[in-house]
C-alpha cells in the first residue's frame, strides 16, 4: 500500500488569547493560498488516493478540505489518533515518550488494518508524522531525522507482512505476526513545487 503523510499547511502561531484551545487554531490566508496551489500540483503526482483521514484539529482539517477541493482527493474522515494529545507535549520526557509510543503503536495497528486500501493519505502534525515515517523506514521512531515542513507531503510504499513471526513492538510492527516496513516513493514541499512550476 501507499501511505501519503501530509503536514498541515501554514497556520497562525500559537496564541492563548486568540485560541485558548490550540486545536481551534486555523490556517493563515497565505497558508491556504500556498497549499491550494500545492494541492493542484499534487493531483498530478497522486491522483489515485482512495482514503483520506485527518486530525480533527482545525489547521489539519482545513488542509484536508483543500486536498479535497484542489487535488480532488476523497472527503476526509477524522482519525483522532493523528491528533496532538497533552501527554505528547509534556515537559516530562518519560511521560512524553510513553505517550508517543502509545500513539505510534496505535497508528501502526490502524495502518495494518488498512492493508487492503491501495492508497491512503493521513493529514496531521509534527513531530508525530516524522516519527511515524522514521518508524516505518528504520524500525525506530528516532532512527532518522526528517525535515517535515508545513504543507509537505511524503509518500511511503508500505509493505505489510501479516505472515511474519514477530513479537509486538513499536519498532517492528503493529501486533504479533504483522511487520510493517516502508520505502520512500517521493517527498514534496510547497517550495519545491513552486520552483518546478517556474
Amino acid at each position: 500500500m501507499e501511505l501519503i503523510l501530509i503536514r498541515h499547511a501554514k497556520a497562525f502561531e500559537r496564541d492563548a488569547a486568540a485560541w485558548p484551545d490550540d486545536s481551534r487554531r486555523p490556517l493563515t490566508e497565505d497558508g491556504r493560498d500556498q497549499f491550494a496551489r500545492f494541492a493542484k500540483r499534487l493531483r498530478h503526482v497522486a491522483s489515485e488516493v482512495e482514503l483520506v483521514e485527518s486530525s480533527g484539529f482545525v489547521r489539519a482539517w482545513q488542509t484536508a478540505m483543500l486536498l479535497e477541493e484542489h487535488a480532488r482527493w476523497p472527503k476526509a474522515a477524522r482519525l483522532e489518533r493523528l491528533e496532538i494529545h497533552a501527554d505528547t507535549e509534556s515537559p516530562d520526557p518519560v511521560v512524553r515518550r510513553q505517550a508517543e509510543r502509545v500513539q505510534e503503536e496505535s497508528l501502526m495497528r490502524t495502518l495494518a488494518a488498512l492493508a487492503a486500501v491501495p492508497v491512503v493519505a493521513w493529514v496531521g502534525h509534527e513531530p508525530m508524522l516524522s516519527r511515524l515515517a522514521s518508524l516505518l523506514l528504520t524500525g525506530s521512531s528516532g532512527g532518522m531525522a526528517i525535515d517535515f515542513r508545513k504543507g509537505a507531503a511524503l509518500s511511503l510504499q508500505v509493505d505489510i507482512d501479516t505472515d511474519a513471526v514477530a513479537p509486538r513492538t513499536a519498532s517492528n510492527g503493529a501486533s504479533g505476526g504483522t511487520v510493517l516496513r516502508a520505502q520512500i516513493k517521493w517527498f514534496l514541499t510547497p517550495g519545491v513545487v513552486r520552483r518546478l512550476a517556474k
